[in-house]
């Protein structure tokens, strides 16, 4: 008994003595997991300095990028403004939308330049931006017709694209303009018609003529409480100002627009009464449907009227209009619409009446031979073929030296502008109410411009697109 006893002790000892070895155990096993958990933070620290020197060289791939587009930076930081009279409310709007868009595609050019520092020179690969030039001025002087628009193009270009440049244009009158341009009195004149080719042999050998828009030159006419819109066909716009249409109920007026209540009315005929290349658009018009017109007047810049009373630049002759009843005038499309009137219906060759609109002005254009010199690119659209085709329509022109510039620098800003109003500021134009050119008209005037030269050398190389 005393035996069982004492294994029964011995038994009830060694599982007392297991339990506290198992207690033992398990009080000691967190000390294994802290080895584990600790080398987790050696591993995570190296992350940092692994970051940095990934980030560190994409700086100096940014730095050198920034150097050849800082063009488009220059170009995403301005405000647009603008300002012109005859057009106040279309140009403001035109300008901040044009500002909108350049500076929208500076920033998409320069964010899509900034990952790359060895992109190639712009000229080879399509793309363009004007030079950041500085202190240089540009002074200009001509037609009205493009006044509006211009103001537009120099108001976005100076404060948005390149500020470095100032440029000025006064609206004169394409006559005086040419005067001014052949004068050296002026870095680039405004035409909306050609420098004789007698007086471009005498005074200007080197003169190009840039086509930079087409627009349309419409009848604005004051006859209060009409409602309909009048139809003009060449008959009456010859009779109007040739002075035989002396009222405005006159049966060929009437002729044109049946069943419209015409009110008898003194007709008073407006015209220019500088010399003008609106003028010179018309009075082409009239001589190219009228005989008698082309016998007796002619055309020009200035011819002597028959009748009808005068007033400088296409603001005088429009605001003559709107203070006259029974006042006709002829204007670019743009001051009519400006000035809240509405764009009359002109019969054109095919025998249909069309309206000054985009499209019909553009069709005026089509199919004419353009030639491959670029000092021979000014041409007479008036009374075209095409059944669509308005038929007082016209080029206006930029004229620029092409071998007889001193200044190189002067020389590149005025191409880049140039350039960059060829391409960019198209769409200015189309809501200013002009008509952008033809793809045909806008290539030859582009390479035109690359013929400009200062001592034998190009200042532009720009992508012909």
């Amino acid at each position: 008994m005393q035996i069982s006893r004492r294994r029964m002790v011995l038994a009830v000892f060694s599982l007392l003595m297991v339990g506290m070895l198992l207690l033992s155990a398990c009080a000691s096993a967190p000390a294994a997991v802290e080895p584990t958990a600790a080398p987790v933070e050696p591993t995570a620290a190296p992350v940092e300095p692994t970051a940095e020197p990934t980030a560190a060289p994409a700086e100096p791939t940014a730095e050198p990028t920034a150097e050849p587009t800082k063009a488009p930076e220059a170009t995403a930081t301005q405000a647009p403004a603008a300002t012109e009279t005859p057009a106040a409310t279309a140009t403001t709007a035109a300008t901040a939308t044009v500002a909108a868009s350049a500076t929208v595609a500076a920033t998409a050019t320069k964010a899509a330049a900034a990952p790359t520092a060895t992109a190639a020179p712009a000229a080879n690969t399509g793309e363009w931006a004007p030079r950041q030039l500085s202190n240089i001025v540009l002074r200009g002087s001509g037609a009205s017709f493009p006044n509006p628009l211009y103001q537009v193009w120099i108001s976005v270009y100076t404060k948005n694209i390149v500020p470095g440049v100032q440029i000025s244009y006064q609206s004169v009158g394409s006559g005086q303009g040419q005067k001014d341009f052949m004068a050296y009195l002026t870095d680039f004149g405004g035409s909306d018609s050609a420098i004789s080719s007698n007086t471009v042999t005498t005074q200007a050998p080197d003169a190009i003529h840039i086509p930079m828009v087409l627009g349309g030159v419409m009848p604005m006419y004051n006859l209060p409480g009409l409602k309909e819109t009048l139809r003009f066909s060449p008959e009456s716009l010859v009779g109007i100002y040739i002075g035989s249409i002396k009222r405005w109920n006159d049966p060929r007026i009437a002729a044109d627009n049946p069943g419209v209540a015409l009110p008898d009315l003194e007709v008073i005929p407006v015209y220019r009464s500088d010399s003008s290349g609106t003028t010179s658009i018309f009075t082409n018009y009239l001589s190219a449907v009228s005989g008698d017109w082309k016998s007796q007047i002619g055309a020009g810049n200035t011819v002597k009227w028959p009748a009808g009373i005068g007033a400088p630049g296409n603001a005088g002759v429009s605001s003559t209009v709107q203070r006259t009843e029974g006042a006709v005038g002829y204007v670019e499309v743009g001051y009519a619409l400006a000035a809240g009137f509405p764009l009359p219906f002109v019969k054109n060759s095919s025998g249909n009446y069309v309206k000054p609109e985009n499209a019909n002005v553009s069709a005026a254009a089509a199919g004419r031979k353009l030639s491959s010199d670029p000092q021979k690119l000014a041409m007479a659209i008036v009374n075209g073929p095409a059944a669509d085709a308005y038929p007082i329509a016209g080029y206006t022109y930029i004229l620029v030296r092409k071998d007889t510039y001193k200044d190189v620098e002067k020389a590149q800003a005025l191409s880049d502008f140039i350039y960059w109003g060829l391409t960019q500021g198209q769409g200015a134009a189309v809501r200013l109410g002009y008509s952008p050119l033809p793809e045909e008209t806008r290539i030859a005037a582009m390479k035109a411009l690359m013929a400009i030269r200062v001592n034998g050398q190009p200042v532009l190389d720009a992508p012909v697109r």
